[in-house]
């Protein structure tokens, strides 16, 4: 009989948990009241886990459910990002990486929706007509297996041990605990089937990860676990504290995957683009890093990327026609002009963020509705040099009276000066 007061009492004295105990607690969890599951969370977020301790939380919470196999499928690559304003590179990565015909690579993944300024990739795709995200592993399997990929939503059965803690450690002032953030994450990954695994970790204003000394403790844990529990593995620290590409908001994020796919180049987009898919195929390649970024681009350049993502959205039904597209605009668009010059070194992330989530793009709880054609459209971008009056951005909301709030938040976002400022600088570090 496992008895969850001493397992309490034994992290409160900061006792190093045995895997047997771990995957007891877990396997017990339904058994359990908040309170009881409350005090152990506490007691992990003031006394920590060591690597041994957060390996077994990770695989017995991916144990809880389904472990999906993608056996007769492999390579496969899963990527995860921590989150950020305007990232739309698992849309990009996953056509691209697809592409890459000199090692044939496939990518089923499974993504999620948004919750507070964050945004999920799911969003991002219903704002393409009829197109199906709910997919089942048999119809991934099938999809994946004719044209090399599918983006579809986590089903309940992943890691579902990982859904009741995150729901008591949301009210309960133990979500920034780096344990349970990476054994979080992570438990979905090993649960996800991938023998290959890129992380996107965020550091900066837009992340949930505020520097990247931060970001680089998450990393370090989850490249741990993935190690431990026999995945290969690679993180990249990339920047967040500028929003990523020139759109924030659903509808307005898959038009600019488009048009990245079809040879725009957005460079911050880009560098972070090719750097996660070329650490991703030296999981599995043993080409020189010059030839796999050289393909790379070529694919970007020559549409092949483009046509993994159309045939992607097709097999699930999707409607790219001009019927349909554009995708659905918002009903009211205004332009904001800058109010004085010189040159932009600073759009705070964080703040575009809870602009675009208060005009409706976002949810706080999960069953919220979100409006998929509200957003951002910038036309500058950090270190571009303003005169006073140039059209700075397009808010896209539902009415006037929103965008006038929006306009309130992002005139307080967007700072000048007066010299150039330094390139910035979008990848921090690399942890294998």
């Amino acid at each position: 009989m496992f008895d969850i007061k001493e397992y309490i009492k034994g992290k409160q004295n900061s006792k190093v948990h045995t895997p047997e105990e771990i995957n007891l607690f877990i396997k017990n969890l339904d058994n359990f009241n908040q309170e009881e599951i409350t005090l152990w969370l506490k007691a992990v977020k003031s006394n920590g886990m060591n690597d041994s301790e957060i390996s077994a939380l990770t695989l017995a919470m991916a144990k809880s459910g389904t472990i999906l196999s993608w056996e007769g499928l492999e390579p496969t690559v899963d990527k995860h990002s921590s989150g950020g304003i305007g990232d739309k590179i698992t849309l990009l990565f996953a056509p691209l990486v697809a592409a890459y015909t000199k090692n044939k690579i496939n990518i089923p993944k499974l993504s999620g929706r948004g919750l507070g300024i964050s945004g999920g990739t799911i969003d991002k795709l219903e704002s393409i007509p009829g197109l199906k995200t709910n997919l089942t592993i048999d119809e991934i399997k099938e999809q994946v297996k004719k044209i090399g990929l599918a983006v579809s939503s986590a089903g309940s059965d992943l890691a579902p041990a990982d859904k009741r803690l995150y729901a008591i450690r949301d009210v309960t002032d133990t979500v920034d605990s780096i344990p349970l953030i990476a054994s979080s994450i992570m438990s979905k990954k090993i649960a996800g089937g991938s023998k290959n695994i890129i992380l996107d970790v965020k550091a900066g204003k837009g992340a949930f990860m505020k520097t990247p000394d931060m970001a680089k403790k998450l990393a370090l844990s989850m490249v741990n676990i993935g190690k431990n529990l026999d995945k290969n593995i690679t993180a990249l620290i990339t920047d967040m504290n500028q929003p990523l590409g020139y759109a924030v908001g659903n509808s307005l994020e898959i038009l600019e995957v488009i048009e990245v796919l079809s040879g725009k180049v957005v460079p911050d987009l880009i560098e972070i683009l090719i750097l996660l898919s070329k650490e991703a195929i030296k999981l599995i390649s043993q080409e020189k890093e010059s030839d796999i970024e050289s393909e790379l681009l070529i694919l970007l350049k020559n549409g092949s990327a483009l046509k993994k993502f159309e045939e992607m959205i097709k097999a699930q039904s999707g409607d790219l026609s001009e019927n349909s597209w554009p995708i659905k605009k918002a009903n009211h668009i205004e332009v904001m002009k800058a109010e004085e010059e010189g040159y932009i070194y600073d759009i705070d992330a964080y703040i575009v963020g809870e602009a675009v989530h208060r005009l409706g793009a976002g949810r706080e709880k999960v069953e919220d509705k979100i409006d998929h054609s509200v957003g951002i459209l910038f036309y500058k971008k950090y270190g571009d040099k303003i005169k006073k009056e140039d059209a700075l951005l397009e808010i896209h909301a539902k009415n006037k009276e929103d965008a006038q709030k929006a306009k309130i938040k992002l005139i307080s976002a967007i700072k000048f000066g007066q010299k150039a400022p330094s390139k910035l600088k979008l990848i921090h570090e690399k942890i294998k």
